[in-house]
C-alpha cells in the first residue's frame, strides 16, 4: 500500500479499523512531540518574566488545550478515516470531533497569541503588562466566536441563528437573576478601560490601604500592610473614589505634625527638623524636605514636618525612622517636647550631676591630663549630657566640628571613606573613650565619621567652654599641644619607615609647635 492510496483511503473513510487506528495514533503522538518541543519551549519563553501564580496559570490552560487538541485531533481522524463522507455530518462523534478540534487548536493558539501580545511585549517595551480582568474578557469572547465557529462547521444542518436567540432571551433571565455579578462584570470591564490602578500600585478604597494584587471578573485583590487580601467588589471599586499613591509618579509626599516648647525659637526648630529629615534614609533629597508653623496651641508651637518618598511599600519604616530621630535630635540641641498641659505645668529640677564620676571619666582623657583637680572640676561643670540611637551618625568626615565627645555609656563605630568600597570600620570605641579633640582645639575638619554602634550617652565640651581655660592659664596649651603631638605620632608609626631619633625629636618639634599655633590662632590668645 503505497502512502498515494493510503492519504486515499484516510480521505474517503474507506480504512479499516487496524489502518484508522494506526493513523489516529501516530497523529496523536506528533501532536504530544510538537507540543513538548515546540509549544512548551515557546511558552517557557513568553512567560519568562510574569509572576509564578500567573506563569503555572496559563502552564495549565496551555497543557489542557494541548492534549485536549492531540486526543481530538486523533479522534477526528479516527472517524473521518472510518466514515462515508456522505454520513460524517450524520455521526455524533465525528461531529463532536471536529468541533472539539476547532475549539482546543484554536484556544491553543488564541493562548499563546495574548500571551505575546498582553504580557511578553509590554514587558519588553517596560510597560506594565495587560490587565487579567481584560485578558479574561478577550479569552471569553474568542472562546465565544470559536464555539460559533466550531459549531457552524460541525452541525452545518442546525441553525444557529435561533440558537443564539433562545441564548439571548435565556441570557436575559439569567441576568435578571445574576443582576449584582453582572454589576461587577461590567463594572470590571470599565476599570480596564479607564485603567486608575494597575498590579503593584498603592491604593486607598474607603479607607483601606494596601497594594493591588490583581482583578478579574468579580473584584480586586488588595494586600494590607497587616499582610491580610481584601477582596473589593469591582462595582465598589467603580462607585467610591480610589486614591492612587503610586500615580502619577512614585513620589509621595508626607506630612508629620510635632509640638515643641515655646521656649524654642521657630527658626532653631527648622534648622533641626530639616537637617534630620535631609540625613533620614529613604527621604529625598528633591524636593527638599521642609518644616513649616501650624499653630501656636495651648501647651506647644506645633510644626508640620513635610518630606518625599519614592518607596511607598516603605512609608511605615521611614515615617518611624523620621520621628524617632525627632526626640533624639530635640534633645541634643535643648529643645523640649512638651507634656499636653494648658497653663499650669510642675517643672523637675534636673538631677543633680555626679562630679566624682565625671571628672573620672576626664582624668582618662589623656590630653587633658596636664589640668589640675580645681580645672577638671570646671570642665565638669561645662560638660553636657546628650543622647544618639543606634546607627545615628554622630559627626561625618570632612565636616566642621568644635565638639569634644567623651564616652559615658555605649559603643560608637569610627569609619573612614575608602576610594573604592564606600565606609571601612576601623576602631569601635567604649565607655570611657573619646573623640573629635583635633576638631576641638585645632579647628581641623572631622577625620572620620562617628556612629553610633547601640545607644549611647555622650558627655559633650564645646570649644567656648574650653576657652574660658585657655585663656585663664596659656601654658596649658603647650603641654596639651606635646600630648597631642605624641599621640599622633604613635598613630601615624605604623605607616611610616623608621627614623633617626634625631629626625623624630625634629618632626615633633615641628608637629608640636605646628599643634600650638592652631590653638592659639583657635582660641585667640
Amino acid at each position: 500500500m503505497t502512502l498515494e492510496s493510503l492519504y486515499r483511503d484516510l480521505s474517503d473513510g474507506h480504512a479499516s479499523l487496524t489502518v484508522a487506528a494506526l493513523a489516529a495514533l501516530a497523529a496523536f503522538i506528533a501532536a504530544f512531540l510538537a507540543s513538548s518541543f515546540i509549544v512548551r519551549p515557546l511558552l517557557r519563553l513568553l512567560s519568562a518574566h510574569d509572576p509564578e501564580k500567573v506563569a503555572d496559570a496559563r502552564r495549565r490552560r496551555v497543557r489542557f488545550a494541548a492534549n485536549g487538541s492531540g486526543f481530538a485531533l486523533a479522534a477526528f481522524i479516527f472517524f473521518n478515516a472510518t466514515t462515508n463522507p456522505d454520513a460524517r455530518f450524520h455521526r455524533l462523534p465525528y461531529q463532536v470531533s471536529l468541533l472539539l478540534l476547532i475549539v482546543l487548536s484554536g484556544f491553543l493558539v488564541m493562548e499563546l497569541v495574548l500571551t505575546f501580545f498582553a504580557d511578553f511585549l509590554p514587558q519588553r517595551r517596560h510597560s506594565a503588562p495587560r490587565s487579567q480582568f481584560f485578558k479574561d474578557v478577550v479569552r471569553t469572547l474568542l472562546v465565544i466566536g470559536l464555539t460559533i465557529a466550531g459549531a457552524k462547521a460541525a452541525f452545518p444542518q442546525t441553525d444557529i441563528g435561533q440558537v443564539v436567540t433562545t441564548s439571548a432571551i435565556l441570557s436575559i433571565v439569567v441576568g435578571l437573576a445574576l443582576q449584582e455579578s453582572l454589576s461587577n462584570v461590567f463594572s470590571g470591564l470599565m476599570l480596564t478601560v479607564d485603567e486608575p490602578y494597575k498590579p503593584g500600585d498603592w491604593i486607598d478604597i474607603e479607607g483601606r490601604e494596601g497594594k493591588v494584587l490583581d482583578s478579574n471578573w468579580r473584584s480586586v485583590r488588595v494586600l494590607t500592610r497587616d499582610d491580610d487580601v481584601i477582596y473589593v467588589p469591582n462595582s465598589s471599586m467603580a462607585q467610591h473614589s480610589v486614591v492612587n499613591f503610586s500615580a502619577p509618579t512614585p513620589l509621595h509626599l508626607i506630612r508629620r505634625k510635632i509640638g515643641v516648647e515655646y521656649g524654642a525659637p521657630p527658626n532653631k526648630v527648622k534648622q533641626v527638623l530639616i537637617g534630620l529629615m535631609q540625613h533620614s534614609e529613604g527621604v529625598m533629597k528633591e524636593p527638599a524636605p521642609d518644616v513649616y508653623v501650624l499653630d501656636y496651641a495651648d501647651f506647644a508651637i506645633v510644626y508640620e514636618m513635610r518630606f518625599w518618598i519614592d518607596n511607598y511599600n516603605a512609608r511605615t519604616r521611614i515615617e518611624s525612622e523620621v520621628m524617632r530621630g525627632v526626640w533624639y535630635h530635640l534633645k541634643r540641641n535643648g529643645i523640649g517636647i512638651p507634656f499636653p498641659i494648658r497653663d499650669i505645668y510642675l517643672k523637675r529640677e534636673k538631677p543633680e550631676k555626679k562630679p566624682e564620676e565625671i571628672v573620672g571619666l576626664l582624668r582618662k582623657v589623656d590630653i587633658l591630663a596636664p589640668l589640675k583637680e580645681e580645672e577638671l572640676l570646671m570642665l565638669a561643670e561645662d560638660l553636657t549630657s546628650q543622647l544618639f540611637a543606634k546607627n545615628e551618625i554622630i559627626c561625618r568626615q570632612g565636616d566642621e566640628g568644635s565638639t569634644f565627645y567623651i564616652i559615658r555609656t555605649g559603643r560608637v563605630s569610627v569609619r573612614l571613606k575608602q576610594m573604592d568600597s564606600g565606609e571601612t570600620e576601623v576602631a569601635q570605641l567604649a565607655s570611657g573613650a573619646y573623640f573629635g579633640e583635633m576638631s576641638l582645639l585645632t579647628g581641623e575638619p572631622r577625620s572620620s565619621t562617628v556612629k553610633a554602634a547601640e545607644d549611647c550617652e555622650l558627655l559633650c565640651l564645646d570649644r567656648e567652654s574650653f576657652a574660658v581655660l585657655l585663656r585663664d592659664n596659656p601654658p596649658i596649651a603647650a603641654t596639651i599641644s606635646e600630648v597631642i603631638a605624641q599621640r599622633a605620632a604613635v598613630k601615624e608609626q605604623h605607616q611610616k619607615d623608621q627614623h633617626t631619633k634625631v629626625s623624630r625629636k625634629v618632626d615633633m618639634d615641628e608637629r608640636k609647635s605646628r599643634i600650638f599655633e592652631s590653638i592659639k590662632m583657635i582660641f585667640r590668645f
